[in-house]
């Protein structure tokens, strides 16, 4: 039965992608590279579309081969490849619900599909933690919007073979001061069915979702782009990697930023696919400015699979911070990191310190599972492999905790920040599968090979913001714009600047770190409830 299903899967694939519509070209300019709703809200399954109903049986009829028990089990190889199969059917899905102006629809599918496409990569089933959504989660952007204070948009941006295509999800325009919303609100749902008029034809402004699509962006496309990106990043000498910088930005961004402007938006929250997931859009240019320097940033696995609550800061949080300096098995010595983990850990935050010996496993758990901790800080090495949990790991102190020991462990807490130098965390789905795995609320780690000297700076200015911050993507933001202006810099052996906190001496080769290059500011993303 499972060869069947398989072999009928991939006819279907072949089927549907000369199925899916295919609208005319064009690469002059955004109106017609990026058309709203409106261009394709009459397109129908007659049309030259593939019948939603197909590929939701296709799904069905796999789901029910591929163990669709609810509860968090672990999958065999044969069920996971199932899974990430049904991954793939939902991300098509969702692209004929957008084409059809169904926007709450595609919001689901694409839910779905990362959730089925994160169970394949962790060999587990993830339990999710919310229904489905009649609105895009507009309801929760604007309740989240109101509780920053921040106005929060929601923006799933894929890309395939058929193009990149973004939803994006406002919050309601505020008829007050920034920072103050109304309690009320009509969802998308409801005001189509109250005026009858298709979505794009509302004010998009108030919490309506949008669509942008560009046909002529394809997944290698942008692929090319990021690993370009990615390699000119590594000279801090230079801005070579501007062009790629403003090129995402033009992709990504620009397209959508006459929405966000009507709704004031301060904080963007992205759930993306692929090798984006491995770019900072924080360091995004429009040609002018960085994209921190307009909005705090940051991304999430999926809206189901992420728990966007405000934690209680009336009280500083608990730290448990560890860290490696020393030389470990073959890995190079990490002298910062001893800076980074007692000032935070004595001086700016609270908590506990293991350095070198005692930053091992049994250290670890007897201390999460004695006390609660509101952040766990691991500052050593750490590897992701693309595709393959079980090779990846946390370096500890003569051990290695495995990816997929992580869940194990129970890290129950707010933030885990992974502060790991000379690693490449986040390769595809590691650092989402990370995020979602690992018991912790949010997680903050590196997407590539990071300065030793650079990262502690910018983890101390983090958590020296974190208590007052409305939430932990601004403190991160604040973080970055203060290496960026130059306000945090390092010193006739100091690192001077930390916000109401004196010099604080740094015995570390210095040398080539200039703190304002997104090399070193935008190496960290923040993955997870952001507030």
């Amino acid at each position: 039965m499972r060869y069947f299903l398989l072999w009928f899967l991939s006819l279907m694939f072949a089927m549907m992608s000369l199925s899916l519509p295919k609208p005319a070209r064009s690469q002059s300019n955004y109106p017609s590279q990026y058309p709203d709703n409106s261009d394709n809200h009459s397109r129908t399954p007659s049309s030259g579309g593939f019948n939603p109903l197909i590929l939701l049986n296709l799904i069905n009829s796999l789901s029910r081969s591929g163990n669709n028990d609810q509860q968090q089990v672990d999958l065999s190889p044969d069920i996971a490849e199932i899974r990430g199969q049904i991954g793939r059917l939902y991300f098509l899905l969702a692209r004929q619900y957008a084409a059809q102006n169904q926007l709450p629809q595609a919001c689901n599918a694409l839910e779905k599909g990362y959730s089925a496409e994160l169970e394949a990569y962790l060999l587990k089933r993830m339990r999710s933690p919310k229904p489905d959504s009649d609105d895009c989660y507009a309801s929760e952007v604007q309740r989240i919007s109101q509780l920053t204070g921040s106005p929060t948009a929601l923006i799933y941006v894929t890309t395939s073979k058929g193009g990149l295509e973004l939803i994006g999800v406002p919050p309601s325009r505020p008829s007050r001061p920034a920072g103050i919303f109304s309690r009320t609100r009509i969802g998308a749902k409801s005001l189509q069915e109250k005026i009858g008029l298709p979505i794009a034809q509302t004010n998009q402004s108030n919490g309506i979702p949008f669509r942008k699509v560009a046909y002529n962006v394809t997944t290698e496309e942008v692929d090319r782009v990021i690993i370009d990106f990615r390699n000119n990043l590594r000279d801090t000498s230079s801005n070579d990697f501007l062009p790629q910088s403003q090129q995402l930005y033009d992709w990504v961004v620009r397209p959508m930023e006459p929405e966000l402007e009507k709704a004031q938006v301060k904080t963007l929250v992205f759930v993306m696919n692929g090798n984006l997931r491995v770019v900072p859009p924080a360091a995004f240019h429009d040609g002018k400015r960085y994209l921190v320097e307009k909005y705090a940033v940051t991304t999430i696995p999926s809206w189901q699979l992420t728990e966007p609550n405000h934690p209680d800061r009336a009280l500083t949080p608990q730290i448990l911070a560890m860290g490696l300096s020393e030389s470990v098995e073959g890995w190079s010595p990490l002298p910062a990191t001893k800076v980074e983990v007692e000032t935070i850990s004595s001086q700016v935050l609270i908590g506990k310190t293991f350095m070198n010996s005692a930053f091992t496993k049994d250290n670890l758990r007897s201390q999460i599972s004695s006390q609660n901790f509101g952040i766990i800080h691991l500052a050593t090495h750490a590897k992701f492999v693309k595709n393959s949990p079980q090779e990846s790991f946390i370096q500890l102190w003569g051990d290695r905790l495995q990816m997929n020991q992580i869940s194990k462990m129970n890290l129950v807490t707010d933030l885990l920040t992974l502060s790991a130098c000379e690693t490449a965390v986040g390769q595809n789905l590691g650092l989402a599968g990370l995020a979602v795995d690992s018991g912790a609320k949010s997680v903050l780690a590196s997407l590539w090979t990071v300065s030793d000297a650079g990262t502690a700076p910018l983890m101390i200015r983090f958590y020296r913001g974190l208590p007052t911050a409305p939430s932990k993507a601004i403190a991160l933001q604040e973080a970055q714009l203060a290496f960026l202006r130059g306000e945090v810099t390092i010193k006739n052996n100091q690192i001077i600047g930390v916000k109401g906190f004196p010099n604080i001496p740094f015995l570390i080769d210095t040398r080539g770190v200039d703190l304002k290059h997104p090399f070193f500011w935008s190496s960290f993303t923040l993955v997870g409830n952001w507030l």
